[in-house]
């Protein structure tokens, strides 16, 4: 059986927070097609991540888009988040995205909330993040049951 990889990808990211954090959770994913797989060590990794605009031998050549799919190299190691890279003919991460996996519960507007609530930015707690995701969303109920349900877990 053959799986659909599908991702979000983030345009000239310097290092893989930025792929994490900005990763737009509305944008659609995209379907990938994977033409090169790279292992890496977890050292080999994490300086790949923390450097990904750095030229890179055996990205040249690679990825763009092909029957309706985006074209990657796969970057992985163990422990790590997989990586999917299109360097679009370049050598670097010109777009470097995660996979997306597919709602367990089915209510995508719920998946999405929680996405922003666990992908905020650090300076700003999750009473804040809820208080700005009301009054942005106060005319749709059920996305004030959602983060009534939400910060009744918290």
């Amino acid at each position: 059986m053959t799986t659909t990889i599908r991702a979000r990808f983030t345009r000239k990211p310097c290092t893989l927070d930025e792929v994490l954090h900005n990763s737009d959770p509305s944008a659609p994913p995209e379907s990938i097609t994977i033409e090169f797989r790279k292992e890496m060590t977890t050292a080999e990794y994490d300086a790949f991540a923390g450097t990904l605009l750095e030229d890179r031998e055996w990205l040249a050549g690679r990825g763009g888009h092909a029957d309706g799919h985006r074209r990657v190299v796969e970057v992985s190691a163990p422990g790590r988040t997989t990586l999917y890279v299109d360097p679009s003919g370049g050598n670097y991460g010109r777009y470097v995205g995660v996979a997306v996996q597919a709602p367990e519960n089915g209510n995508d507007q719920a998946n999405a909330i929680r996405w922003l609530l666990e992908n905020r930015r650090v300076e700003i707690n999750t009473d804040q993040a809820l208080r700005s995701l009301r009054v942005a969303l106060s005319g749709d109920r059920q996305a004030m049951k959602i983060l009534d349900q939400i910060a009744a877990e918290k």
